[in-house]
């Protein structure tokens, strides 16, 4: 039996430490294409629409820019937990998803449909909080508080690191040219930030 306390612990590590490899960054590039119906990897058919939704919400598609989902975020993230994840981290991760699940009330039927807003409600419930609602949720060691917070972590990098992003969204100079220092991020790149 898993000890809760180093599950949670486990569960919060947080994507912001890991350099992009090639490896990686092949696994992101793989994830461009449209599929037709993507057949999660790791996750189960449930997981996966919640985290589908999940996503879609935490970064969703603007006039100037596509969305997480339009850049198969979710499938990035299952394949990236499918192959690099411990069997223990994966373990930690289904049982999160499953909270969350709980927690939203998704019936056992299929097909799994449930409302919009729902998902918002609960991203604003764990996600949109003050630093002494955070605290207290860390002290809780609540496991939806940490699996929300893992997925927006994992979404935002994932986003980030994706082809579509990176050249027509971020700045983007594949030979950098001479560098200019104190220069305002407005001058330099027309307020984007730069692509990784």
């Amino acid at each position: 039996m898993m000890n809760r306390r180093d599950a949670l612990k486990n569960l919060g590590l947080s994507l912001g430490y890991v350099i992009a490899t090639p490896t990686i960054l092949s696994m992101l590039q793989s994830c461009t294409a449209q599929p037709e119906k993507w057949t999660p990897l790791f996750f189960s058919e449930k997981q996966a629409y919640v985290l589908h939704n999940l996503v879609d919400l935490i970064l969703p598609k603007t006039k100037d820019a596509p969305g997480a989902v339009d850049v198969n975020v979710p499938k990035f993230i299952d394949l990236y937990t499918s192959k690099t994840a411990t069997d223990e981290e994966k373990e930690i991760y289904r049982t999160g998803l499953d909270a969350v699940i709980e927690e939203l009330g998704i019936p056992n039927e299929d097909p799994i449909t449930l409302e919009t807003k729902k998902f918002d409600a609960i991203l604003s419930k764990y996600l949109r909080l003050t630093k002494a609602e955070r605290l207290a949720y860390v002290e809780q060691e609540n496991i939806v508080f940490e699996t929300l917070m893992k997925i927006r972590d994992q979404s935002v990098w994932a986003y980030r690191s994706s082809k579509e992003i990176g050249k027509n969204v971020l700045a983007y100079d594949p030979i950098p040219g001479q560098q200019k220092g104190c220069i305002s991020l407005d001058k330099a790149t027309g307020g984007k930030a730069w692509s990784l």
